[in-house]
């Protein structure tokens, strides 16, 4: 192996080492969010209907707050909406870094083409720094014209 060879290997391993931990850490906050919101849907549909009462029997009202804690407590649908949600916000960050994701991956696998991939693996790092981390050439909304 040559030192191009080595040095695609490297960036490939590192970008896509950057883009799954990328996906994994919005998976994690999108998991989260996505509990929460369903969870309060859930909880409120839960509690109108242990609040509706056709009469004034004191023991539809104890049977009805027996139901709402009892399904207040299970946590199975916040475990399903946790995993769901983490593929989902994973998937959705993976679908926004397919421009890296394809060009480590080409990087990595490729043996004949693998100086092409590094160069624009180089070419998108620079682009990413200059447009979305120091912003250059985005409009100043702030600024008063």
């Amino acid at each position: 192996m040559n030192k191009w060879n080595v040095a695609a290997k490297v960036a490939g391993t590192l970008t896509a080492g950057m883009v799954l931990y990328n996906a994994h850490d919005v998976g994690k906050k999108h998991s989260a969010e996505h509990v929460k919101e369903k969870s309060a849907s859930r909880l409120n549909r839960l509690y109108m209907r242990s609040r509706r009462m056709e009469d004034l029997s004191e023991s539809t009202s104890k049977l009805k707050d027996w139901y709402f804690r009892t399904n207040a407590d299970w946590n199975l649908p916040d475990k399903i909406n946790a995993i769901t949600g983490y593929v989902s916000g994973a998937f959705q960050q993976m679908a926004s870094d397919v421009v890296p994701a394809a060009l480590a991956t080409g990087a990595l696998i490729s043996k004949k083409f693998a100086k092409v991939f590094s160069i624009g693996l180089l070419l998108y790092g620079i682009k990413y720094l200059l447009f979305d981390v120091i912003d250059i050439g985005r409009p100043d909304h702030l600024k008063g014209e």
